[in-house]
């Protein structure tokens, strides 16, 4: 019964996201504010299914990475092979969680910084290769040029920031949704254990590897989803867009608005990508602020910005508390 009273909230706030994305378009449809929402959508499903993977205790630094593969591969199917952008949509996801079954079930059999380690190093694998070989098909350096926009779907062009933006509107309600759902399953409860307590969990017979391989190929599947509109809406590929500095914001966003909660990313990615678009200016000392901030987050706020109304209510409830209890003092003959 408490699962299913919990469930209310969830799509409320699921309702919410969809009726603010919907909403702004009656509001501006100036190209500029399109594209910051357009990028804060993409972003916060990136960080969505980041959160998933963290939801078992692991930090996959590797998670930008599958991000990439999903731009790449869808990228390189329209530009090479002619398929379709609907038909890669899919198809560049599925590479991206391809690749990360055997990397999941090599690194998650270790833990700690043995784990973090691996991760990190198959990001900058990944990287190195997009960056350094076969410059003819990734284009190197340079980066991937030409990539077209989706083609028409229905009748419907996606030429403009108004259409990008609504079809990125569209996944990230729908990616929102099954996240929400599925951290409030009984698979959600399990990680949030595993989490907590891995080898209390696996003494009660929980099959931890496997709760953490699937979040791990799952979190990568909805990171290669991110990444073939990344590449169709930017129409440019560098390996730089998939390195350790993109990669170190993900984390940023996600740690401040909180891990526990799968509202957290969302807090996070808003107020970030806001203030990154307000610091566009000071891009070179972008990551020191953002920095500054974790630190603060982590010493005041350690669950994150998004447990901060909880966190107040229960100072407020002891306050009140107090008082009733100096005020009998006081009066005591």
């Amino acid at each position: 019964m408490e699962l299913s009273r919990s469930a209310g909230v969830p799509s409320a706030g699921v309702a919410l996201i969809a009726l603010a994305a919907a909403a702004l378009p009656l509001v501006t449809r100036d190209s500029y504010y399109l594209d910051v929402a357009t990028t804060i959508l993409m972003n916060l499903t990136l960080t969505m299914s980041f959160r998933l993977q963290v939801s078992t205790g692991q930090i996959n630094m590797a998670h930008i990475s599958f991000m990439g593969i999903g731009a790449y591969a869808s990228a390189l199917l329209v530009t090479r092979v002619g398929l379709s952008f609907w038909a890669t949509l899919w198809i560049g996801p599925l590479v991206a969680a391809a690749l990360a079954v055997p990397i999941g079930s090599v690194a998650l059999r270790v833990s700690g910084p043995y784990y973090f380690l691996i991760t990190f190093a198959f990001s900058e694998v990944v990287r190195l290769f997009f960056n350094n070989f076969f410059e003819g098909l990734f284009g190197g350096p340079s980066g991937l040029v030409g990539i077209p926009k989706p083609d028409r779907l229905l009748g419907l062009a996606f030429d403009g920031k108004l259409e990008l933006y609504g079809l990125m509107a569209v996944l990230c309600v729908g990616v929102a949704l099954a996240l929400v759902r599925l951290d409030h399953s009984r698979f959600g409860l399990t990680a949030g254990a595993i989490r907590q307590a891995d080898l209390l969990a696996e003494t009660l017979g929980v099959n931890v590897f496997r709760y953490k391989l699937t979040t791990f190929v799952l979190g990568s599947f909805i990171a290669g989803l991110a990444g073939v509109f990344f590449a169709h809406f930017r129409r440019v590929l560098h390996s730089s867009d998939f390195g350790l500095e993109p990669m170190v914001l993900l984390v940023v966003f996600t740690v401040i608005g909180g891990t526990g909660s799968v509202w957290g990313p969302v807090v996070g990615t808003i107020l970030m990508t806001i203030a990154s678009e307000l610091l566009r200016e000071l891009h070179h000392y972008e990551i020191l602020v953002f920095g500054a901030v974790l630190i603060l987050t982590m010493l005041f706020a350690p669950e994150g910005l998004v447990a901060l109304p909880g966190t107040a209510r229960r100072l407020l409830r002891r306050l009140r508390g107090r008082a009733p209890a100096a005020a009998g003092v006081g009066l005591a003959p």
